[in-house]
């Protein structure tokens, strides 16, 4: 496409969806749409299809009642996202009342059944998506530039089935190099929905449910994009626990992630949802 065109293009979609918003659809365009030059402006074919391309952020949750508004605030005001989805974990304290106060849908466990459990049910609980979004509710810092940047990769020519985002230049050192060297357990992802109807049953999967998206994308063939979300960062288990109860709390949370590590596959084939008989094969293999 020349500059021209894609010129002409972002002054059109900025006057449908926003200045902000014009860089991440102009790649959905592009990928997708043919562009029509036609009286020195941009007329573009299909453009009511991209109503049908609608974005669900899921959003688990759990004891995050001091927390969650200002994540809930920045992904309700973004024009990316089309539906946002709490699950309530079995929280003890007032998260759902305060995620109430918000646009969004609540889906709440009676009693914690694991983050695993809590995104299996935002997954079924939106089956019409194009794109889900997956988003913690205790994040620092989160803008809508981050949004952008965990579903672009999804839309380019060749795109992703699954984006992992990694801390960059946030303000807790220690949280900056555990999301540089252990990528796979960070939480802030995206998934196309071609890639999300072929997933296993999350339900088990706990803590360790990163681990089982990585590694199960890994057994699918599937692109993976590792887009840096600058800025951005989370308040720790100390933090929120105090030393003693958050020490015991991580070590709870890498022991489920270790079991997801050592037996994802025997899981999967436990619990295998919608795997194709094909990655079936290769678990036995």
């Amino acid at each position: 496409m020349s500059k021209e065109i894609l010129s002409l293009c972002r002054k059109y979609v900025e006057r449908i969806v926003g200045k902000y918003s014009c860089k991440y659809f102009c790649k959905v365009y592009s990928a997708k749409y043919n562009f029509v030059l036609f009286k020195g402006d941009i007329r573009l074919e299909g453009i009511l299809q991209l109503s049908s391309n609608k974005t669900v952020a899921l959003v688990p949750a759990y004891n995050e009642e001091a927390r969650i508004a200002p994540v809930l605030e920045v992904i309700t005001s973004c024009s990316l996202v089309n539906e946002t989805i709490v699950i309530d974990d079995g929280s003890k304290d007032r998260t759902s009342q305060k995620a109430a106060a918000f646009p969004v849908k609540i889906i709440r466990f009676e009693q914690n059944m694991g983050k695993g459990a809590a995104l299996q049910a935002g997954l079924e609980a939106a089956p019409d998506a194009a794109y889900y979004i997956f988003l913690d509710a205790d994040l620092l810092h989160l803008r809508h530039e981050h949004i952008e940047k965990l579903l672009s990769p999804l839309c380019e020519t060749e795109p992703a089935a699954m984006t992992i985002g990694t801390f960059r230049d946030g303000d807790k050192t220690k949280v900056n190099l555990a999301q540089h060297y252990f990528s796979i357990l960070n939480g802030q992802r995206a998934l196309s929905r071609g890639f999300v109807e072929i997933l296993p049953d999350l339900s088990w999967s706990r803590f360790g449910v990163e681990i089982l998206l990585t590694k199960y994308a890994k057994l699918a063939e599937k692109k993976v994009a590792y887009p840096e979300l600058k800025g951005l960062t989370h308040v720790t288990k100390e933090e929120k626990l105090g030393i003693c109860r958050g020490f015991c709390y991580r070590m709870q949370m890498y022991r489920e992630c270790l079991f997801s590590l050592f037996y994802y596959k025997r899981m999967i084939k436990l619990h295998p949802g919608n795997v194709p008989p094909e990655i079936l094969r290769r678990l036995i293999a």
